[in-house]
């Protein structure tokens, strides 16, 4: 191993950590222990972790409206009413959009005609973007409620 792979393999394991990559899988090792029942009655909501990951990032806290930051505050603090864990998607969806927006180009033009393709073509082209990619970061960061709500969201414009 050179020096840049090591040097590589360092900065992917401190994003994974910053970014709490392994939040979702303590998540779905706790899934497997739930009762049936209540795995049908969860609504879709934003989770602690994913959003403490969201409002470490910058980025996406430059898009977000005072209103939906505070909405992802209450979400990873864990006093969050149902309405506000509900609303956290949206605004992380929202703002992973206006991030998608602003970086323009060629990557929103992609990100539009993937998202024409389907859930499947669409994912395959965020988690390929580059690892450094603020919109990939941000995309990783999200969580699988808000990414699929990015992509509805997305087409719903055509």
């Amino acid at each position: 191993m050179n020096r840049s792979t090591l040097r590589m393999a360092a900065v992917s394991a401190m994003a994974a950590v910053t970014l709490g990559a392994g939040a979702g899988l303590a998540q779905a090792s706790e899934t497997g222990h739930t009762n049936k029942s209540s795995v049908r009655t969860a609504q879709a909501t934003l989770t602690a972790p994913e959003a403490r990951a969201l409002l470490a990032n910058s980025a996406i806290v430059a898009e977000l409206p005072a209103k939906d930051a505070k909405s992802l505050r209450a979400v990873a603090n864990g006093t969050a009413t149902e309405v506000q864990a509900r609303a956290g998607i949206g605004s992380a969806a929202k703002a992973l959009f206006n991030l998608l927006k602003k970086h323009g180009g060629k990557v929103y033009d992609d990100a539009l005609k993937a998202a024409k393709g389907g859930w499947g073509k669409f994912r395959s082209y965020m988690d390929g973007l580059a690892w450094y990619h603020p919109v990939r970061i941000a995309w990783i960061a999200a969580g699988a409620e808000a990414q699929y709500q990015l992509y509805t969201y997305i087409r719903s414009l055509f």
